[in-house]
């Protein structure tokens, strides 16, 4: 071996060496985690320290209605602590021993108006680890309907001159709960009014129903209308009751509706055909005459779907409510008939809120805004529906640039004392010039 190749040798040992230090270096001892230079091992976490038990944020007072789509309201705390129990407590107003409520053992409680009457208090019990705590009462405030739907109205909204009414049909004239004529004239006083379903055209030709007043089968003949069986008995009664009336026509079948090729629910009938027979049927009652200046309304609602067979082919459709176009046909027929044999014609329709503002995407107006011209406007709008007057005005679409609302039906939970009826009643109020027909 050379020289030179003994140096070689001897730098390739002395090299691999070295490596083999330095990758000694970098693993670990056994049973050590790896870890790079610099680094500590992690340190075990210090227990948190127990956290007394305290209340942040307590149960608020609630309001709510016994009756309508608010009949519950919902306390709720927020507690700090360790191992946190809850246990609500209530009382009967703001003095009195408090009681504990079954299995109420949660942060909320949903209190229900069906279940504690108004002015109950409620709190609750937080117990933890260190301590307990307990939160300060909150009241719950039940709202019962009212008996001054008028007089609310004018406070809260700086009208005068309101009166206040009901409508009512042959649904409150059944076997099971005839309505006593004589708590509806006390309750809506010597300006009161009724408004009578006149008839009705929502049952298609030649169906078989039940006749609210009796229970009994009937069958609609070639026309789709029925009357209302309780519309005379009540005009009676009411009027005897010094109450003013006004008589309404709910909207139904008619061709337009009707898709099957043999008109097998509306049979070719029409909006001026139901205008001609809701002006009969109004002649022929007796309340109205000459001289009366009653709102006459068509109901603009949507009704049930109805099946029918027919060569072996069942259909079903469903009635919708009438368009304005047809409104305005009825209206309008309405109109002719009655003046040209001297009578007025206060002509209304009736909708809800939400119906009235309705756009037409192409011209972006109202589409009801043809009929605003021509019909007063009762309108619907309830709404938490708990026989209270609403906090806010119903709107009105096209009605706004005429007179905006002449009727409110403000809810259909309304409960007068010895009604007779086991629910609630549809209630409204009116304007000083609701009786008065629009001037030519």
């Amino acid at each position: 071996m050379t020289a030179a190749t003994k140096r070689l040798s001897l730098a390739v040992a002395v090299g691999v060496a070295a490596l083999t230090v330095a990758a000694c270096a970098l693993v670990a001892p056994s049973g050590a985690a790896s870890e790079p230079a610099g680094t500590r091992a992690p340190q075990a976490a210090t227990p948190a320290a127990p956290v007394t038990t305290a209340i942040l944020t307590g149960p608020a007072d609630a309001a709510i209605g016994r009756y309508g789509t608010r009949t519950s309201a919902t306390f709720a705390v927020v507690a700090q602590g360790s191992r946190l129990t809850y246990a609500w407590q209530q009382r009967a107003g703001s003095s009195g021993t408090w009681k504990a409520i079954a299995k109420a053992t949660k942060s909320t409680y949903v209190a229900k108006a069906a279940t504690w009457k108004s002015g109950t208090q409620f709190r609750v019990v937080v117990r933890g680890s260190l301590g307990s705590a307990t939160s300060a009462p909150a009241t719950l405030t039940v709202l019962l309907p009212t008996k001054t739907p008028a007089r609310d109205a004018e406070t809260a909204f700086g009208l005068t001159g309101l009166r206040q009414g009901v409508d009512m049909s042959a649904y409150q004239y059944t076997p099971a709960g005839r309505v006593k004529t004589s708590a509806i004239a006390a309750w809506a006083g010597t300006d009161g009014f009724a408004l009578l379903r006149n008839g009705s055209g929502a049952r298609p030709i030649r169906q078989s129903y039940t006749e609210a007043c009796t229970n009994k089968t009937k069958k609609t003949g070639a026309k789709p209308v029925t009357q209302d069986c309780a519309y005379a008995v009540l005009a009676d009664k009411l009027s005897a009751g010094k109450l003013s009336l006004g008589h309404y026509w709910f909207n139904g079948w008619i061709d337009a509706i009707d898709t099957t090729k043999a008109d097998l629910f509306a049979g070719g009938y029409t909006p001026a055909a139901s205008a001609r027979q809701f002006v009969t049927w109004l002649k022929r009652d007796g309340h109205y005459t000459t001289s009366s200046t009653d709102p006459l309304v068509l109901d603009v609602e949507k009704g049930h779907a109805w099946t029918k067979t027919s060569k072996g082919k069942t259909y079903t459709v469903k009635l919708r409510a009438w368009r304005p176009a047809e409104a305005a046909e009825f209206l309008t027929t309405v109109k002719s008939l009655l003046t040209r044999d001297g009578y007025h014609a206060n002509l209304y329709v009736y909708m809800s809120a939400n119906a009235t503002m309705k756009v037409d995407p192409d011209t972006g107006s109202f589409v009801w805004t043809p009929v605003a011209g021509i019909a007063r406007l009762w309108v619907a709008s309830w709404g938490t529906n708990n026989g209270r007057i609403p906090q806010s005005l119903p709107k009105v679409g096209p009605w706004e640039g005429y007179d905006g609302w002449s009727i409110w039906q403000y809810t259909s939970n309304a409960r007068i004392a010895g009604d007779g009826l086991p629910g609630g009643l549809d209630a409204d109020i009116a304007t000083a010039d609701a009786w008065t027909p629009r001037a030519p």
